[in-house]
Protein backbone atom coordinates (compact mmCIF):
# COMPACT_ATOMS: atom_id res chain seq x y z
CA UNK A 1 0.00 0.00 0.00
CA UNK A 2 2.90 2.40 0.97
CA UNK A 3 4.57 1.33 -2.20
CA UNK A 4 2.20 1.99 -4.32
CA UNK A 5 0.75 5.44 -2.56
CA UNK A 6 4.98 6.78 -2.93
CA UNK A 7 4.63 5.30 -6.74
CA UNK A 8 1.57 7.82 -7.25
CA UNK A 9 3.19 10.85 -5.54
CA UNK A 10 5.97 10.20 -7.62
CA UNK A 11 4.36 10.15 -10.77
CA UNK A 12 2.61 13.47 -10.11
CA UNK A 13 5.79 15.12 -9.14
CA UNK A 14 7.84 13.88 -12.29
CA UNK A 15 4.76 15.29 -14.10
CA UNK A 16 4.73 18.68 -12.38
CA UNK A 17 8.37 19.14 -13.52
CA UNK A 18 7.56 17.92 -17.25
CA UNK A 19 5.03 20.25 -17.62
CA UNK A 20 7.24 23.26 -15.62
CA UNK A 21 9.76 22.72 -17.78
CA UNK A 22 7.74 22.43 -21.00
CA UNK A 23 5.97 26.12 -20.08
CA UNK A 24 9.15 27.51 -19.41
CA UNK A 25 11.03 25.95 -23.05
CA UNK A 26 7.61 27.32 -24.82
CA UNK A 27 7.93 30.67 -22.83
CA UNK A 28 11.44 31.22 -23.85
CA UNK A 29 10.82 30.50 -27.14
CA UNK A 30 7.99 32.73 -27.30
CA UNK A 31 9.99 35.40 -25.82
CA UNK A 32 13.20 35.21 -27.93
CA UNK A 33 10.33 35.19 -30.98
CA UNK A 34 8.85 38.81 -29.41
CA UNK A 35 12.07 40.25 -28.22
CA UNK A 36 14.83 38.59 -30.42
CA UNK A 37 13.34 39.09 -33.88
CA UNK A 38 16.25 39.03 -36.75
CA UNK A 39 15.77 41.20 -39.98
CA UNK A 40 15.74 38.45 -42.87
CA UNK A 41 14.96 37.84 -46.31
CA UNK A 42 13.93 34.92 -48.40
CA UNK A 43 16.18 33.88 -51.08
CA UNK A 44 14.47 33.67 -54.14
CA UNK A 45 15.16 32.95 -57.53
CA UNK A 46 15.46 35.77 -60.10
CA UNK A 47 15.99 36.34 -64.03
CA UNK A 48 17.69 39.59 -65.24
CA UNK A 49 17.34 40.41 -68.97
CA UNK A 50 18.81 44.13 -69.19
CA UNK A 51 17.95 44.99 -72.48
CA UNK A 52 18.72 48.63 -74.05
CA UNK A 53 15.34 50.20 -75.13
CA UNK A 54 15.76 53.21 -77.46
CA UNK A 55 13.97 54.75 -80.57
CA UNK A 56 15.75 53.68 -83.80
CA UNK A 57 15.46 55.59 -87.30
CA UNK A 58 15.52 52.91 -90.37
CA UNK A 59 17.88 54.74 -93.39
CA UNK A 60 18.36 53.01 -96.39
CA UNK A 61 18.78 54.31 -99.98
CA UNK A 62 15.37 54.94 -101.70
CA UNK A 63 14.25 56.02 -104.79
CA UNK A 64 11.16 57.88 -105.07
CA UNK A 65 8.19 56.85 -107.31
CA UNK A 66 5.76 59.63 -108.48
CA UNK A 67 2.37 60.40 -110.68
CA UNK A 68 1.15 63.42 -111.09
CA UNK A 69 -2.90 63.64 -110.32
CA UNK A 70 -3.19 60.20 -108.56
CA UNK A 71 -6.54 59.95 -107.77
CA UNK A 72 -7.31 56.47 -105.62
CA UNK A 73 -3.99 54.02 -105.82
CA UNK A 74 -4.66 50.46 -106.08
CA UNK A 75 -1.58 48.81 -104.94
CA UNK A 76 -0.52 45.00 -105.92
CA UNK A 77 2.36 44.39 -103.32
CA UNK A 78 2.63 44.37 -99.31
CA UNK A 79 5.33 46.65 -98.53
CA UNK A 80 9.18 44.69 -98.44
CA UNK A 81 8.04 42.87 -101.49
CA UNK A 82 10.36 41.81 -103.76
CA UNK A 83 9.61 43.21 -107.43
CA UNK A 84 10.94 42.79 -110.95
CA UNK A 85 11.79 46.11 -112.99
CA UNK A 86 8.33 46.22 -115.09
CA UNK A 87 6.25 44.81 -112.67
CA UNK A 88 2.95 46.31 -112.22
CA UNK A 89 2.89 47.99 -108.53
CA UNK A 90 -0.04 49.91 -108.53
CA UNK A 91 -2.99 50.91 -110.54
CA UNK A 92 -4.73 54.35 -110.56
CA UNK A 93 -8.82 54.18 -110.61
CA UNK A 94 -11.23 57.62 -110.53
CA UNK A 95 -13.12 56.11 -107.31
CA UNK A 96 -12.87 53.51 -104.99
CA UNK A 97 -15.65 51.82 -105.76
CA UNK A 98 -14.01 50.99 -108.98
CA UNK A 99 -10.58 50.40 -107.07
CA UNK A 100 -12.53 47.97 -105.04
CA UNK A 101 -14.45 46.53 -107.98
CA UNK A 102 -11.09 45.62 -109.48
CA UNK A 103 -9.36 44.15 -106.34
CA UNK A 104 -12.34 41.78 -106.09
CA UNK A 105 -12.10 40.97 -109.96
CA UNK A 106 -8.49 40.05 -109.51
CA UNK A 107 -8.96 37.76 -106.57
CA UNK A 108 -12.22 36.17 -108.40
CA UNK A 109 -10.15 35.67 -111.78
CA UNK A 110 -7.07 34.15 -109.73
CA UNK A 111 -9.64 31.39 -107.97
CA UNK A 112 -11.16 30.99 -110.64
CA UNK A 113 -7.73 29.92 -112.40
CA UNK A 114 -7.03 27.66 -109.50
CA UNK A 115 -10.08 25.11 -109.67
CA UNK A 116 -9.33 25.22 -113.50
CA UNK A 117 -6.03 23.98 -112.58
CA UNK A 118 -7.52 21.47 -109.70
CA UNK A 119 -9.59 19.75 -111.89
CA UNK A 120 -8.12 18.97 -115.12
CA UNK A 121 -6.80 16.03 -115.68
CA UNK A 122 -3.13 16.26 -116.40
CA UNK A 123 -2.86 17.42 -113.18
CA UNK A 124 -4.49 14.86 -111.12
CA UNK A 125 -4.06 12.01 -113.70
CA UNK A 126 -0.28 11.15 -111.72
CA UNK A 127 -0.74 12.28 -108.08
CA UNK A 128 -1.34 9.96 -105.31
CA UNK A 129 -2.97 10.97 -102.58
CA UNK A 130 -0.03 10.62 -99.84
CA UNK A 131 2.21 12.82 -102.19
CA UNK A 132 -0.14 15.55 -102.18
CA UNK A 133 -0.95 15.59 -98.41
CA UNK A 134 2.63 16.00 -97.80
CA UNK A 135 2.78 19.08 -100.22
CA UNK A 136 -0.35 20.55 -97.86
CA UNK A 137 2.05 20.12 -95.05
CA UNK A 138 4.59 21.99 -96.39
CA UNK A 139 2.74 24.65 -98.18
CA UNK A 140 1.27 25.15 -94.65
CA UNK A 141 4.70 24.99 -92.75
CA UNK A 142 5.97 27.89 -95.35
CA UNK A 143 2.97 29.77 -94.89
CA UNK A 144 3.26 29.67 -91.49
CA UNK A 145 6.70 30.73 -91.25
CA UNK A 146 6.03 33.58 -93.74
CA UNK A 147 3.95 34.93 -91.35
CA UNK A 148 6.05 34.01 -88.44
CA UNK A 149 9.31 36.38 -90.45
CA UNK A 150 6.79 39.08 -91.19
CA UNK A 151 7.20 37.97 -95.08
CA UNK A 152 3.82 38.72 -95.87
CA UNK A 153 4.74 39.39 -99.19
CA UNK A 154 4.95 35.60 -99.86
CA UNK A 155 2.00 34.67 -97.93
CA UNK A 156 -0.09 35.80 -100.75
CA UNK A 157 2.22 32.95 -103.13
CA UNK A 158 1.95 30.36 -100.48
CA UNK A 159 -2.05 30.41 -99.67
CA UNK A 160 -2.22 30.15 -103.31
CA UNK A 161 -0.21 27.38 -103.93
CA UNK A 162 -1.89 25.78 -100.62
CA UNK A 163 -5.50 26.30 -101.85
CA UNK A 164 -4.28 24.49 -104.90
CA UNK A 165 -2.94 21.23 -103.41
CA UNK A 166 -6.42 21.19 -101.19
CA UNK A 167 -8.51 21.18 -104.21
CA UNK A 168 -6.44 18.66 -105.82
CA UNK A 169 -6.62 16.60 -103.11
CA UNK A 170 -10.52 16.60 -103.20
CA UNK A 171 -10.28 15.40 -106.60
CA UNK A 172 -7.86 12.58 -106.56
CA UNK A 173 -9.78 11.39 -103.26
CA UNK A 174 -13.04 11.43 -104.11
CA UNK A 175 -14.44 14.07 -102.17
CA UNK A 176 -15.41 15.84 -105.18
CA UNK A 177 -16.28 14.94 -108.32
CA UNK A 178 -15.09 18.22 -110.05
CA UNK A 179 -15.55 21.82 -109.61
CA UNK A 180 -18.08 23.29 -112.54
CA UNK A 181 -20.84 24.26 -110.58
CA UNK A 182 -18.44 26.67 -108.21
CA UNK A 183 -16.43 27.71 -111.33
CA UNK A 184 -19.63 29.00 -113.01
CA UNK A 185 -20.44 31.02 -109.98
CA UNK A 186 -17.60 32.88 -109.71
CA UNK A 187 -17.46 33.61 -113.82
CA UNK A 188 -20.73 34.96 -113.33
CA UNK A 189 -19.55 37.19 -110.30
CA UNK A 190 -16.62 37.96 -112.41
CA UNK A 191 -19.17 39.72 -115.25
CA UNK A 192 -20.95 40.98 -112.68
CA UNK A 193 -17.53 43.44 -110.97
CA UNK A 194 -16.38 43.84 -114.89
CA UNK A 195 -19.65 45.74 -115.21
CA UNK A 196 -19.11 47.78 -111.86
CA UNK A 197 -15.55 48.60 -112.61
CA UNK A 198 -13.30 50.47 -115.18
CA UNK A 199 -10.17 50.07 -116.49
CA UNK A 200 -7.28 51.68 -114.55
CA UNK A 201 -6.70 55.14 -115.31
CA UNK A 202 -3.03 54.52 -115.22
CA UNK A 203 -0.40 51.46 -114.05
CA UNK A 204 2.59 52.20 -112.50
CA UNK A 205 5.62 49.85 -113.25
CA UNK A 206 8.88 49.18 -111.18
CA UNK A 207 11.49 50.96 -112.84
CA UNK A 208 13.62 48.42 -111.30
CA UNK A 209 14.43 45.11 -109.68
CA UNK A 210 14.40 45.38 -105.60
CA UNK A 211 12.24 45.86 -102.97
CA UNK A 212 8.96 48.14 -102.77
CA UNK A 213 7.22 50.22 -100.19
CA UNK A 214 4.13 52.33 -100.36
CA UNK A 215 4.48 54.59 -98.01
CA UNK A 216 6.61 57.79 -97.55
CA UNK A 217 7.88 60.08 -95.31
CA UNK A 218 9.85 62.96 -97.12
CA UNK A 219 13.31 61.74 -95.69
CA UNK A 220 13.30 59.27 -98.87
CA UNK A 221 15.78 62.03 -100.57
CA UNK A 222 18.04 63.47 -97.89
CA UNK A 223 18.61 60.46 -95.47
CA UNK A 224 21.11 58.18 -97.09
CA UNK A 225 23.93 55.97 -95.52
CA UNK A 226 26.56 57.60 -96.58
CA UNK A 227 25.25 60.44 -94.51
CA UNK A 228 24.97 58.09 -91.21
CA UNK A 229 28.11 58.60 -89.85
CA UNK A 230 27.79 62.40 -89.33
CA UNK A 231 23.97 62.13 -88.08
CA UNK A 232 24.40 64.25 -84.57
CA UNK A 233 22.31 63.30 -81.44
CA UNK A 234 20.49 66.60 -82.70
CA UNK A 235 19.46 65.19 -85.68
CA UNK A 236 18.78 61.89 -84.84
CA UNK A 237 16.30 63.24 -81.73
CA UNK A 238 14.97 65.82 -84.52
CA UNK A 239 13.95 63.36 -87.40
CA UNK A 240 12.82 61.18 -84.71
CA UNK A 241 10.25 63.85 -83.32
CA UNK A 242 9.37 64.71 -86.62
CA UNK A 243 8.18 61.55 -87.74
CA UNK A 244 6.38 60.74 -84.65
CA UNK A 245 4.31 64.25 -85.22
CA UNK A 246 3.48 63.88 -88.42
CA UNK A 247 5.43 67.19 -89.13
CA UNK A 248 7.59 66.20 -92.57
CA UNK A 249 5.30 67.06 -95.63
CA UNK A 250 5.20 64.97 -98.33
CA UNK A 251 4.72 65.58 -101.60
CA UNK A 252 0.97 64.40 -103.11
CA UNK A 253 2.75 63.35 -106.18
CA UNK A 254 4.71 60.60 -103.96
CA UNK A 255 3.16 57.08 -104.48
CA UNK A 256 5.91 55.04 -102.89
CA UNK A 257 9.43 53.96 -103.20
CA UNK A 258 11.81 51.48 -103.53
CA UNK A 259 15.26 49.99 -102.52
CA UNK A 260 17.85 47.72 -104.30
CA UNK A 261 19.13 45.74 -100.95
CA UNK A 262 17.64 44.63 -98.50
CA UNK A 263 20.51 45.66 -96.31
CA UNK A 264 19.75 49.08 -93.49
CA UNK A 265 21.30 51.36 -91.33
CA UNK A 266 19.32 51.47 -87.56
CA UNK A 267 20.24 55.26 -86.17
CA UNK A 268 19.51 56.08 -82.39
CA UNK A 269 20.58 57.72 -79.28
CA UNK A 270 20.80 55.80 -76.60
CA UNK A 271 22.23 55.89 -72.95
CA UNK A 272 26.12 55.45 -72.75
CA UNK A 273 26.56 52.05 -72.25
CA UNK A 274 30.51 50.19 -71.94
CA UNK A 275 28.99 46.85 -73.17
CA UNK A 276 27.99 48.45 -76.68
CA UNK A 277 30.87 48.07 -78.29
CA UNK A 278 31.37 48.73 -82.48
CA UNK A 279 31.75 45.31 -85.05
CA UNK A 280 29.65 43.93 -81.84
CA UNK A 281 26.85 41.42 -83.04
CA UNK A 282 24.04 41.24 -81.00
CA UNK A 283 19.96 40.65 -81.49
CA UNK A 284 17.75 43.60 -81.73
CA UNK A 285 14.03 43.33 -81.08
CA UNK A 286 11.11 45.78 -82.39
CA UNK A 287 7.36 46.82 -81.13
CA UNK A 288 6.31 46.15 -84.57
CA UNK A 289 7.27 42.40 -84.56
CA UNK A 290 8.29 39.36 -82.36
CA UNK A 291 11.10 38.77 -85.01
CA UNK A 292 14.65 38.95 -83.42
CA UNK A 293 17.14 40.32 -86.06
CA UNK A 294 20.55 40.59 -85.77
CA UNK A 295 22.60 43.43 -86.07
CA UNK A 296 26.25 44.58 -85.57
CA UNK A 297 27.11 47.70 -84.12
CA UNK A 298 28.96 50.21 -87.11
CA UNK A 299 29.86 52.73 -83.96
CA UNK A 300 28.54 54.16 -80.89
CA UNK A 301 29.74 57.62 -80.25
CA UNK A 302 29.86 59.29 -76.97
CA UNK A 303 27.63 62.47 -76.96
CA UNK A 304 27.97 64.23 -74.12
CA UNK A 305 25.65 64.23 -71.09
CA UNK A 306 25.74 60.23 -70.51
CA UNK A 307 24.23 59.95 -74.05
CA UNK A 308 25.85 58.35 -77.32
CA UNK A 309 24.41 58.12 -80.87
CA UNK A 310 24.30 54.16 -81.95
CA UNK A 311 24.67 53.06 -85.70
CA UNK A 312 23.72 49.40 -86.42
CA UNK A 313 23.89 47.80 -89.54
CA UNK A 314 20.98 45.22 -90.09
CA UNK A 315 20.74 42.52 -93.21
CA UNK A 316 17.43 41.70 -92.71
CA UNK A 317 14.13 42.66 -94.53
CA UNK A 318 10.31 42.43 -93.24
CA UNK A 319 6.99 44.05 -93.57
CA UNK A 320 7.44 45.19 -90.07
CA UNK A 321 10.85 46.64 -90.54
CA UNK A 322 10.11 48.11 -94.44
CA UNK A 323 6.25 49.66 -92.94
CA UNK A 324 7.66 52.63 -90.72
CA UNK A 325 10.92 54.56 -90.36
CA UNK A 326 10.81 54.72 -86.35
CA UNK A 327 10.63 51.81 -84.02
CA UNK A 328 10.46 51.25 -80.63
CA UNK A 329 13.68 48.88 -80.36
CA UNK A 330 15.90 47.16 -77.84
CA UNK A 331 19.26 45.73 -77.87
CA UNK A 332 19.16 41.90 -76.24
CA UNK A 333 22.02 41.12 -74.14
CA UNK A 334 22.48 37.37 -72.06
CA UNK A 335 19.86 36.65 -69.43
CA UNK A 336 20.92 35.77 -66.25
CA UNK A 337 19.17 33.71 -63.44
CA UNK A 338 19.98 33.17 -59.77
CA UNK A 339 19.02 33.79 -56.07
CA UNK A 340 19.29 37.22 -55.68
CA UNK A 341 21.39 38.73 -52.58
CA UNK A 342 21.28 42.25 -51.52
CA UNK A 343 24.38 43.72 -51.37
CA UNK A 344 23.69 45.24 -48.12
CA UNK A 345 23.54 41.44 -46.46
CA UNK A 346 27.06 40.29 -48.29
CA UNK A 347 29.45 39.59 -45.36
CA UNK A 348 33.18 38.41 -45.68
CA UNK A 349 34.99 35.14 -43.90
CA UNK A 350 38.30 35.90 -45.29
CA UNK A 351 38.32 36.13 -48.67
CA UNK A 352 35.38 34.07 -49.49
CA UNK A 353 31.97 36.23 -50.39
CA UNK A 354 28.87 34.90 -48.84
CA UNK A 355 25.92 35.83 -46.45
CA UNK A 356 24.83 34.57 -43.04
CA UNK A 357 21.30 32.48 -43.14
CA UNK A 358 19.03 31.50 -40.04
CA UNK A 359 17.60 28.45 -39.17
CA UNK A 360 15.68 28.85 -36.03
CA UNK A 361 18.24 29.78 -33.36
CA UNK A 362 21.20 28.53 -36.10
CA UNK A 363 22.99 31.06 -37.85
CA UNK A 364 25.48 29.79 -40.55
CA UNK A 365 27.58 31.75 -43.08
CA UNK A 366 27.16 30.41 -46.20
CA UNK A 367 28.90 31.09 -49.51
CA UNK A 368 27.67 32.84 -52.79
CA UNK A 369 28.87 32.25 -56.17
CA UNK A 370 27.94 35.50 -57.92
CA UNK A 371 26.78 35.73 -61.87
CA UNK A 372 25.42 38.59 -62.16
CA UNK A 373 25.98 42.11 -60.06
CA UNK A 374 23.36 44.76 -59.92
CA UNK A 375 23.36 48.36 -58.56
CA UNK A 376 21.83 46.96 -55.07
CA UNK A 377 21.68 43.44 -55.45
CA UNK A 378 23.96 40.49 -57.03
CA UNK A 379 22.49 37.27 -58.22
CA UNK A 380 24.11 33.67 -57.00
CA UNK A 381 24.34 30.85 -58.72
CA UNK A 382 21.18 28.28 -57.80
CA UNK A 383 23.17 24.97 -56.52
CA UNK A 384 22.27 22.20 -54.27
CA UNK A 385 25.20 22.73 -52.86
CA UNK A 386 24.52 23.16 -49.02
CA UNK A 387 27.82 25.10 -48.17
CA UNK A 388 26.31 27.71 -50.68
CA UNK A 389 22.90 29.52 -50.26
CA UNK A 390 20.16 27.87 -51.61
CA UNK A 391 16.40 28.66 -52.44
CA UNK A 392 14.37 29.71 -49.40
CA UNK A 393 17.14 30.02 -47.09
CA UNK A 394 16.46 33.49 -44.89
CA UNK A 395 19.18 35.91 -45.56
CA UNK A 396 20.12 37.71 -42.50
CA UNK A 397 20.14 41.61 -43.44
CA UNK A 398 21.45 42.82 -40.15
CA UNK A 399 25.48 43.07 -39.38
CA UNK A 400 26.38 39.73 -38.12
CA UNK A 401 29.50 39.42 -35.51
CA UNK A 402 31.50 36.60 -34.60
CA UNK A 403 30.03 37.22 -31.21
CA UNK A 404 26.28 36.79 -32.74
CA UNK A 405 27.37 33.65 -34.18
CA UNK A 406 28.54 32.39 -30.88
CA UNK A 407 25.91 33.70 -28.90
CA UNK A 408 22.92 32.18 -31.09
CA UNK A 409 25.34 28.55 -31.06
CA UNK A 410 25.55 28.79 -27.53
CA UNK A 411 21.84 29.08 -26.86
CA UNK A 412 21.22 26.11 -29.29
CA UNK A 413 23.60 24.41 -27.32
CA UNK A 414 21.59 24.72 -23.78
CA UNK A 415 18.62 24.12 -25.52
CA UNK A 416 20.14 20.77 -26.69
CA UNK A 417 21.23 20.18 -23.05
CA UNK A 418 17.96 21.08 -21.54
CA UNK A 419 16.24 17.79 -19.15
CA UNK A 420 14.51 15.77 -21.33
CA UNK A 421 12.67 14.11 -18.22
CA UNK A 422 12.46 10.15 -17.50
CA UNK A 423 11.55 7.76 -20.00
CA UNK A 424 9.34 4.81 -19.36
CA UNK A 425 12.10 2.30 -18.76
CA UNK A 426 13.15 5.16 -15.39
CA UNK A 427 9.55 4.84 -14.31
CA UNK A 428 9.39 1.18 -14.20
CA UNK A 429 12.98 1.24 -12.63
CA UNK A 430 11.39 3.82 -9.84
CA UNK A 431 8.39 1.79 -9.28
CA UNK A 432 10.82 -1.55 -8.13
CA UNK A 433 12.90 0.43 -5.84
CA UNK A 434 9.66 1.58 -4.21
CA UNK A 435 8.48 -1.90 -3.73
CA UNK A 436 11.77 -3.14 -2.70
CA UNK A 437 11.10 -0.51 0.27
Amino acid sequence: MRSGLFNNVTTRVLSALLMGLLFVVIGGNVYRYINDRHDTKEAVLSTINEDIAFEGMIIRDETVITYNNADIISYSYADGSKVSKGDTIAKIFSSEENASASGRLEKTEQDIELLRKAQNPGTTAYVQPESISRKIDDAYKLMISAVNDGNYGDIKAQKNELLLDMDIYDIISGSVTDYNVRIAELEAEAARLRQQSESAKAVITAPSTGYFVSYCDGYEDTLKQADAASLTKADIERMIAEAADRQKSVPDSYVGKMFSDYRSIIAGVINTDPRVTQDQRLKLSSDFSDTLYDVTVISCTDAGDGKSVLLLACDSLDTSLASSRIHSMQLIFDEYSGIKVPRTAIRFQGEEKGVYVILGEDITFKKINVVYEGSDFVLSENTSDDEYLRLYDQILLEVVSEEDVRAANEKKKQLEELPRGKNESDEDTDGDSGSEE
